[in-house]
């Protein structure tokens, strides 16, 4: 009976011994459980700054495509007026430059009218009496 006294001791005892084993084991399970919240706490915390910062930028993206499509719309208008523009001054130009040619011709027909009148005058001039003789 001693026998199993000591046998029940001895089978306590490592009992005892395996319920500490699985308490630290536990304390250390729930350890690491706190760890690993932790982290997942730091994580989410992370990925919640993340996401704000991929909003902002997808914000800020949004309104630079909207600007970039305002310059480029702009700039469009401006190259429209500017062809146009460009177009009615051509237009101009060759209206003016035919006026050049009608005024360059006038003015040789002006100039040999002129050169016909003085000659006549000179030849109206040498035939009046008195006239000094032509050399």
């Amino acid at each position: 009976m001693l026998q199993d006294l000591d046998l029940l001791a001895d089978r306590i005892s490592q009992l005892v011994a395996h319920i500490q084993t699985l308490q630290s084991e536990r304390a250390e399970f729930l350890a690491r459980i706190r760890q690993l919240e932790t982290e997942h706490e730091q994580l989410r915390e992370r990925l919640s700054n993340q996401q704000h910062e991929h909003a902002a930028l997808t914000e800020r993206s949004a309104v630079q495509q909207s600007e970039l499509e305002h310059v480029r719309q702009k700039a469009q208008q401006t190259e429209h007026e500017l062809r146009h523009e460009l177009s009615l001054n051509a237009q101009q130009l060759n209206h003016m430059r035919v006026q050049l040619e009608k005024s360059q011709e006038q003015v040789v027909g002006l100039r040999t009218v002129a050169e016909q009148a003085r000659n006549q005058v000179t030849h109206i001039l040498a035939r009046l009496p008195g006239a000094a003789p032509q050399e």
